[in-house]
Parts: structure tokens; sequence; C-alpha cells
């Protein structure tokens, strides 16, 4: 057993390289993909942007170290300025052994600009929040008129009416219809997240689904927190 140690060693050493080096390609080839989808688009690209890593608060924000932000889009959907990227973190454990085990946590995120700042408000797929251990601070559910929706969604806010004012049917019955994804406004931005590494496809999507929402909040509710309701430069269709 122990002449074939060395050789095992060996082909364990040969075989971590060799992962190492797939997963290489992998990314770079990914890379490549992402670079020319942002090419076609219109869209600018830089490999990291680590001043995005801790901009906002909350999930999936805050967690673990190594926080990084890569693959970073920036362009314009529907009208809306945004900002996309795979975040990422590290989380450690450790045995009875001792022996120390890191995972890393993929996110993909889509940020869109909005005209005001905005409290707070959060919505994610039933069961979500469950698993989460931060919501911005926002500690409230709330139920709206629609139970559809009430099991198809939770809703985190400080503010229930600025809650039912975005939340409003028309909104509501389109997010039941739309690709679900956990999202918040949070300040003068709309986020949305979900977990894995994210498509540059994925991006049209999310700033479709954050557009509508955007648009379906009332003009009264623009005229508390600015001097005049944004223009609805929408150039998304609703069915998205």
């Amino acid at each position: 057993m122990t002449d074939f140690a060395p050789l095992l060693m060996g082909l364990f050493a040969v075989g971590a390289v060799a992962l190492l080096v797939g997963a290489f390609l992998l990314d770079r080839k990914r890379r490549e993909r992402i670079m020319t989808f942002c090419l076609a688009r219109g869209w600018q690209y830089v490999d990291e942007d680590p001043s995005l890593s801790d901009r906002w608060s909350g999930e999936p924000f805050g967690h673990g170290d190594s926080r990084r932000a890569r693959n970073v889009m920036r362009g314009n959907e529907c009208g809306r300025d945004f900002v996309a990227f795979d975040y990422s973190y590290e989380t450690h454990s450790t045995d009875s052994k001792g022996n120390r085990t890191t995972s890393t946590h993929h996110f993909g995120v889509t940020a869109v600009t909005i005209p005001a700042y905005l409290p707070k408000l959060e919505v994610a797929p039933a069961g979500v929040f469950g698993k989460l251990t931060d919501a911005v601070g926002l500690t409230t559910d709330i139920d709206l008129e629609s139970e559809d929706f009430n099991r198809s969604f939770t809703v985190r806010a400080d503010d229930r009416k600025f809650a039912t004012d975005v939340l409003s049917p028309r909104t509501m019955q389109y997010l039941l219809t739309a690709p679900k994804a956990a999202w918040r406004i949070q300040g003068n931005t709309m986020l949305r997240w979900a977990s894995g590494r994210l498509d540059p496809a994925e991006i049209i999507v999310a700033a479709a689904v954050l557009d509508q929402v955007a648009d379906g909040i009332p003009a009264f509710v623009w005229k508390d927190h600015q001097d005049q309701h944004p223009q609805n430069q929408s150039g998304c269709d609703s069915q998205t």
C-alpha cells in the first residue's frame, strides 16, 4: 500500500490541476460570450468592480468574506440605466476533526436606477424569506388584498401604505405571471437577484420586470418623494 502512495498522490495532483484548468477554460469561454453579448447590445463590460461588493445592504450582500462583483455589465434597458454582475462570497466551516471547508456562494444581481429615493420594500417568492437572515432591517410581513399573491410572495416593508401603493392589483397580477425572483426597492435603486451565475439574457428579463413595477407606481408616490413624476420611458413589452 505504501508503494502506491506516491502514485496515488501524483494522480490526485494531476486530477486537481486538470479540474482547475477545466474551470479556467470554462470561465474564460463564458466571459468571452458575455463580452460578445454586451458588444451586440451596446453595454459596457469590466472584469470586476470592487465598489459593488458592499454597495448595498441586505440579501445577498453582507455575508461571509472574499466578496466579489465580477463580469460587471452596465447599460440601458427599457429606458433605465442598470448594472448587473456575478456576486460571490465565501463561508467557512470546521468539522470535529478540525478540517476546514470553504464554500463559495454565487448570485446574479441586476440593479436598475430609479429617479427618486423611495422607502424600502422587499418582495420574494414564498419560502425565500425563511432562508434569509437579513431583510435590510424590514421586519413587517404584509398581506395584500390578493390571496393568490399572498400565497406566491412574501412582502416586507416598514410602511404598509407604500407597499400597497406600489403593489397595486395590476402590478400584483403582472408579477404572478412574470418570471419569479426576489427584488427590492432600496434608495434610488431596484434590485433583483437569484442564486447562481448571471446569464446576460436574464438581465433583459430582470430589467423588464423591474421596469413594469416602476411604471406601475402611482404618480402621487413619486410626487411625495420628488418634485415631479418621472416620464415613462419604458420600451419593454409588459408580457415578459
